[in-house]
């Protein structure tokens, strides 16, 4: 997409135009381009995607323990974590993993995400009822044991049963501290 954006601006320099006229209909040269171009150029929020994954109920990735503390409380529980080292904060929507004092992942389980919601950057999605790929787009890698989306460095995996492909369980975390 950015590659089409430099090319196109390298060939056609009126698509810089002055900030008094943004938010305007484009000139006509811009209108007469291609259809696909012009809808490539102007989708932007009209994304059915989610474009980041920044925040998996309520918790944000790489959020200090003091602003995880603030946006979801005191947790149910705090132990040990000891696959992923530092402290596992266990909410009742919720599973966050905390080392050296930032959030590193999050996990939801399918019964907390039935009983609660289950949402991502702020938006409630039913994973029972949607189909989770018509919101996250195309698998970036399949494992055994489920998908992966990334957008960055940031990854969510959906665990998925071998046998029945039932999902138990969702995490975001980033794919440099896993």
């Amino acid at each position: 997409m950015h590659t089409v954006l430099l090319l196109l601006s390298l060939v056609f320099p009126f698509f810089q135009t002055p900030d008094s006229a943004m938010g305007t209909e484009p000139p006509r040269e811009v209108r007469n381009i291609a259809a696909p171009v012009y809808s490539l150029l102007t989708a932007g929020s009209a994304d059915p995607y989610l474009s980041s994954f920044d925040s998996l109920a309520g918790a944000a990735l790489f959020s200090s323990r003091e602003e995880l503390l603030q946006a979801k409380g005191d947790p149910v529980s705090i132990t040990p974590d000891p696959i992923a080292g530092g402290e596992a904060y266990r909410y009742a929507d919720a599973t966050v993993g905390v080392e050296g004092g930032l959030v590193v992942y999050v996990h939801v389980e399918p019964q907390q995400a039935r009983e609660y919601g289950l949402v991502i950057n702020g938006r409630t999605i039913d994973p029972l009822a949607s189909d989770l790929r018509s919101i996250l787009g195309r698998v970036d890698y399949a494992a055994e044991d489920g998908d992966v989306y990334m957008r960055g460095t940031a990854a969510l995996k959906i665990y998925r049963n071998p046998s029945s492909g039932a999902w138990e369980g969702i995490d975001l975390f980033d794919e440099f501290s896993s």
